[in-house]
């Protein structure tokens, strides 16, 4: 299958668009921020119409930031307004959204050429880990970099 590349502002219209309709939009991973269950470039992930469902610690959601951005990150937590903390995979820092800022949900992954579902208990029970983990995230990302840069030596 041949790829082909657009910019986020290229099809953020026809992405809603597809979405709100109840179709789905399958999408390559750009950037580093999911790291280390998304990878830049391998990975893709199919994105559906939000349910209520969705909005709940674990899942990933595509929101648009006030900038226009779309940005694919975890919920960490919903408040009890309805609001939502999102966190990447690979970042310490977290930033709060609105429900309405939503655009879709990951129903499923295809990492490595293989496809699996957001829902399966596999999948499931490595972001509860790596949920818990989360005040520890920059000592594993440290000691992750001073092994690679052992190993390429």
């Amino acid at each position: 299958m041949e790829k082909i590349s657009f910019s986020t502002s290229e099809i953020s219209a026809s992405l809603e668009e597809i979405i709100s309709e109840g179709g789905h939009f399958t999408l390559c991973v750009s950037g580093s921020s999911m790291n280390p269950f998304l990878v830049h470039g391998r990975d893709f992930v199919r994105l559906v119409k939000c349910t209520q469902q969705d909005y709940k610690k674990g899942s990933i959601l595509l929101f648009k930031r006030n900038t226009g951005e779309l940005v694919l990150h975890r919920v960490k937590h919903v408040l009890s307004d309805g609001s939502l903390v999102m966190n990447g995979d690979a970042q310490f820092w977290c930033e709060q959204i609105s429900p309405e800022q939503v655009i879709a949900a990951v129903s499923e992954i295809e990492c490595k050429g293989k496809m699996f579902s957001c829902k399966s208990l596999r999948y499931r029970a490595k972001i509860f880990l790596w949920q818990l983990l989360f005040p520890l995230r920059p000592i594993i990302f440290r000691v992750r970099n001073k092994l690679k840069r052992m190993i390429n030596r």
